[in-house]
């Protein structure tokens, strides 16, 4: 009997969890984990799950990418130590990291493999839609990055497996739809009739423009907002008012509504400009659908009617009728990924 299984998804800002239960994933959460401020803020989250769930009754399917967060050295501390406290955390359940097109690995080979580890996450998340889908343009969207990254007959083609190669290769994209901050979207926008610069400075982000176009859930607006004030319309129209010199005034919600959409409008052609560089460099056919995924993949699905392209959402490639939670499995898809693959693995292991 192949056993359940926990996907463990850990970041720099959140933590994502996917549930494995008779062999569909039964639970998804993401839990807000400022790993920045130390390792506690991941001793906490998990100890979240933990008063849930009975993690005896499992195995756990890790893959991460909060070795990069700055409380760590380099990565390979980063890597280390969330091993170190993963494995206190998790024993004695069986635990399994994944190292990419390595596979599965055990908490002591993990450790010598510190760089196969490092941000893998995007990787599992393709592998899955590869063992879907023959041929797609998998695009997740999340909090903070973007991931872009094709699927070729049923294999994951990439040019950049670390940070760095991928940001060459424009396969990752620094931003998301929660933390990214405005200056890095625009350089300005029409304010009043007026071109305005944008300030360099961190009064608001793009949490706040999704406020705005009401399109960022509830239960994805996890992180703190800049100014500490309130996760509402008003409060993020304060805050982007402030991006352009100005002070928000009684009845110009609709200037910043405006605003927020042109912002919109900005973020979508950095993404879109990524996506044609793949398209042109590996000559991808226009029949090649994209699938969307992360809690920013509302932009995916206007990323594809753009580009003229099909639109699976990631959630279709999974059976989701018995889940329970307000989160989606396309929000936490490195979790479910990494779960659903590690018990392919455990499938294989025990008919061979």
């Amino acid at each position: 009997m192949l056993p359940n299984i926990i996907g463990w998804d850990i970041g720099g800002a959140h933590l994502k969890v996917a549930i494995i239960n008779n062999k569909i994933i039964s639970h998804v959460q993401q839990l807000n984990c400022p790993l920045w401020k130390g390792i506690d803020e991941l001793s906490a989250c998990v100890g979240v799950v933990k008063k849930k769930v009975n993690f005896e009754n499992y195995v756990h399917a890790i893959t991460m990418t909060g070795e990069l967060v700055d409380c760590f050295e380099d990565r390979e501390q980063g890597v280390v130590s969330i091993i170190t406290e993963m494995s206190n955390q998790l024993s004695p359940s069986p635990v399994q990291y994944y190292a990419g097109n390595e596979g599965f690995i055990s908490s002591g080979q993990a450790i010598t493999e510190h760089n196969n580890i490092a941000s893998a996450n995007w990787l599992a998340s393709t592998h899955y839609v590869a063992s879907k889908i023959e041929n797609a343009l998998f695009i997740d969207i999340g909090s903070t990055t973007t991931d872009i990254v094709e699927v070729r007959d049923h294999k994951v083609s990439y040019s950049g497996y670390t940070d760095e190669q991928r940001l060459i290769a424009r396969e990752l994209v620094y931003c998301g739809v929660v933390r990214t901050p405005i200056f890095a979207i625009c350089k300005s926008a029409q304010v009043k009739g007026q071109q305005v610069p944008v300030i360099n400075e961190y009064f608001a982000n793009t949490a706040d423009v999704y406020r705005l176009t009401d399109e960022l859930a509830a239960h994805a607006d996890l992180s703190e907002t800049l100014d500490g004030c309130d996760k509402d319309v008003l409060g993020s129209a304060v805050r982007l008012a402030r991006m352009f010199a100005n002070d928000f005034k009684q009845g110009e919600i609709d200037v910043w509504k405006d605003v927020a959409k042109q912002i919109r409008t900005f973020q979508v052609q950095v993404i879109k400009d990524a996506c044609r560089h793949q398209f042109m460099r590996k000559n991808v056919p226009l029949s090649t659908p994209i699938v969307g995924a992360g809690v920013g993949r509302f932009l995916v699905r206007d990323l594809a009617q753009q580009l003229g392209r099909e639109y699976i959402d990631f959630e279709q490639l999974f059976e989701t009728d018995s889940l329970n939670s307000e989160f989606g499995v396309g929000d936490c898809a490195p979790a479910a990924s990494v779960a659903c693959l590690a018990l392919t693995s455990l499938a294989f292991i025990g008919s061979s």
